[in-house]
């Protein structure tokens, strides 16, 4: 057995752990889904389940709409979109402004298109991807850095997620009357996957090259495991609004 097959081996076991829950009914489960890997992951996996549902919200000619559309569609899987106009943000970020204190503006985005997707999710289980790109180093900026560095990085980067900005992800949920999961945050799954050296999850030759690898090898097809990479904050198109001047 190859080292790759042994660390997917051992990422399929805690996915598959961390996924079970939403395995059967009930309840119904809707995933907050953009159409890029981390999510179609997650609906591939769950795609034979009854009462799942696909969620996306975005503004006008937002490529998460576009690109969710096309997803949803070779999922074979149904999709409830969400075109949000700048003041529905607006709405939005100023009934979650106590979580928004005190953090940059990337991260207010991020945080903004969280509250805007579950706000208007239908209803049942709300699963999300938020992790993978931390664990698999998805961001652009670790391509600059060398492993030791980008790997520093991205433990740093990791904490801050699972000590601040998931935690403001699951109040805001439950501002709205909602629960929010994240399987890629599973204790287990994390785990996993931090025991596949840096080198192995570096971004080359492609982002999050093994983290795709791995989803084509559980069925993902390539059309999905191979999409670019687009965060959510810019893919919804909720950043440009909430950057405009006021």
């Amino acid at each position: 057995m190859s080292e790759f097959e042994e660390h997917a081996d051992r990422l399929d076991r805690a996915f598959d752990q961390a996924m079970e829950p939403w395995r059967r009914p009930p309840p119904a489960v809707t995933i907050l889904f953009s159409g890029g890997v981390d999510s179609s992951l997650i609906a591939w996996t769950l795609r034979e389940r009854p009462e799942l549902v696909l969620s996306t919200v975005g503004t006008r000619g937002s490529a998460d709409l576009r690109a969710a559309e096309s997803a949803a569609g070779l999922l074979r899987l149904p999709w409830t979109p969400a075109q949000l106009s700048a003041e529905e943000v607006r709405s939005v970020e100023r009934k979650v402004s106590a979580e928004l204190e005190g953090i940059s503006r990337v991260r207010r985005s991020v945080l903004i298109a969280v509250a805007a997707a579950v706000d208007r999710a239908p209803d049942g289980a709300l699963l999300c991807g938020q992790g993978a790109d931390e664990l698999f180093l998805g961001y652009a900026r670790y391509r600059r850095l060398s492993p030791t560095d980008a790997g520093q990085e991205a433990k740093e980067d990791l904490g801050r997620l699972i000590e601040d900005d998931w935690p403001r992800s699951q109040r805001i949920a439950r501002r709205f009357g909602r629960r929010l999961e994240a399987p890629f945050l599973d204790e287990r799954f994390v785990s996993a996957a931090l025991s596949i050296p840096v080198e192995r999850r570096m971004p080359s030759p492609e982002p999050k090259a093994f983290f795709r690898a791995w989803a084509r090898r559980r069925g993902l097809p390539e059309l999905l495991a191979g999409r670019p990479k687009r965060a959510l904050q810019y893919g919804s198109g909720i950043d440009r609004v909430v950057s405009r001047p006021r």
